[in-house]
């Protein structure tokens, strides 16, 4: 099996991203825009000061749940990460609006959330799921296959919460994109996911950050030893 990539998002700190990298992550990412739509959410000029704090050699990846592509374009006219990854609700976006944004940055790689409802069974949601697959592969060069709340309206994933595997094996398998899971990942699950999807990558948010408690007696927000045990699995998966 190839080297699977390990994924990191939720190092709000510089110094949290540094140690992350130190650990051997590959894509760090945060989110980041003029207009705030997350908490703790970046503006340009500071996610350009939090990537450019880390090695070359990790692959800097920029998060947004807008879905104004104007709004996008402007905010990556400002700064511009290796990867910028659209985790609004898909179909706010059309593939003609993805392919604006690829158009105006050339060599920027996307990464495009498909979301994937927990609880819901396979066969009822897979039919949608490949439609999106096939309507986005087009303008992306990477899936974020990531758990999505049915209740929330605010973008996809940041749930901690797993999803069917199944769903996964079967996007990878029905498409040439480099698909990187997500859904309650941490060292505890991520081999077994990996070995039940055979994936390009594995991403790690709420399952690798410290207890509010925790984050506010250290200061700091994620929890090294959670990190390089989930890195530890996935290489070793």
């Amino acid at each position: 099996m190839a080297k699977v990539i390990t994924q990191i998002y939720g190092c709000e700190k510089i110094k949290d991203a540094q140690i992350a990298a130190a650990l051997g992550v590959d894509h760090i990412g945060c989110g980041y825009g003029e207009i705030p739509h997350l908490p703790n959410q970046k503006n340009c000029a500071q996610a350009k000061e939090f990537f450019d704090a880390l090695p070359d050699n990790v692959v800097k990846v920029g998060l947004t749940i807008a879905t104004d592509v104007d709004e996008i374009i402007n905010d990556l006219s400002l700064y511009e990460p290796d990867v910028f990854h659209l985790s609004g609700d898909i179909r706010d976006i059309s593939p003609e609006g993805v392919q604006r944004i690829r158009d105006h940055f050339p060599n920027l790689k996307i990464m495009q959330a498909i979301p994937v409802f927990a609880g819901v069974p396979v066969e009822e949601q897979w039919p949608e799921i490949l439609e999106l697959v096939r309507a986005y592969e087009s303008t992306t060069d990477f899936f974020l296959i990531d758990t999505k709340d049915p209740q929330s309206t605010i973008g996809i994933g940041a749930t901690g919460a797993t999803h069917e595997r199944e769903i996964d094996r079967r996007i990878i398998e029905s498409t040439n994109v480099k698909c990187i899971i997500a859904g309650g990942l941490d060292a505890s699950n991520v081999a077994e996911a990996i070995h039940q999807t055979n994936p390009y990558g594995v991403d790690s948010c709420t399952r690798t950050t410290y207890p509010k408690f925790l984050q506010e007696i250290t200061g700091r927000v994620k929890d090294p030893v959670k990190i390089w045990e989930f890195v530890e699995a996935a290489r070793n998966a």
